[in-house]
């Protein structure tokens, strides 16, 4: 049920953003400066702290893509839970993931913070009373990955230690997989609108 349910969802998000890209084309910046411009939107180039929070990015990124493959890998081609070697560098990995996530949280927080417009635009969003949520989807996606992060770790962490019995674990391992799954969707979902909005 799990594989069919993480196909399905993932080809959906992947089917959607290509549609959008198609539907509504934007011009990209010329190659010199498209590096530049894309990191512009992360923070600002020549401060300290926005090298960091770059770093963070590049690094709970890259190392949420190694999760995904680690994590899914083996579920998703063959049907098989994960298991030796994998499953050393999926839980290596993981305190690099949820550190990383800790300091983008930090770093992004004040940028993705809703004001007055955007309260404004998601009240008229719930109503539907056709607001634009171009501007707002990128920080609620943003808001909604890091409150993933915490079921995801929290449901492993609580794993290791003999407070459940075994229907507790199996059912903190399916909230693992499930929240895990949404995280990576949400992911791709906020990395879509925030390219759209750095291309603008």
């Amino acid at each position: 049920m799990f594989q069919t349910i993480s196909w399905v969802s993932l080809s959906l998000v992947l089917v959607v953003v290509l549609l959008h890209w198609l539907v509504s084309p934007l011009r990209l910046p010329k190659r010199e400066a498209a590096g530049q411009f894309c990191w512009g939107c992360i923070g600002e180039a020549d401060s300290s702290l926005g090298k960091l929070n770059r770093l963070a990015c590049v690094v709970a990124l890259g190392s949420l893509a190694v999760l995904f493959v680690t994590g899914f890998g083996g579920r998703l081609l063959l049907g098989e839970a994960i298991h030796g070697y994998t499953q050393m560098v999926h839980v290596c990995l993981a305190p690099v993931f949820v550190i990383s996530s800790g300091v983008v949280l930090v770093g992004w927080g004040h940028r993705c913070r809703l004001n007055g417009d955007d309260r404004q635009d998601l009240a008229d969003l719930l109503r539907l009373r056709g607001a634009n949520p171009a501007d707002l989807g990128w920080k609620l996606t943003f808001w909604l990955a890091m409150f993933l992060v915490v079921p995801v770790s929290l449901s492993m962490v609580l794993c290791m230690f003999p407070i459940f019995g075994t229907h507790g674990q199996e059912s903190l391992l399916a909230l693992h997989q499930y929240t895990a799954l949404a995280l990576v969707l949400v992911v791709l979902i906020h990395m879509h609108l925030l390219l759209r909005r750095c291309c603008k």
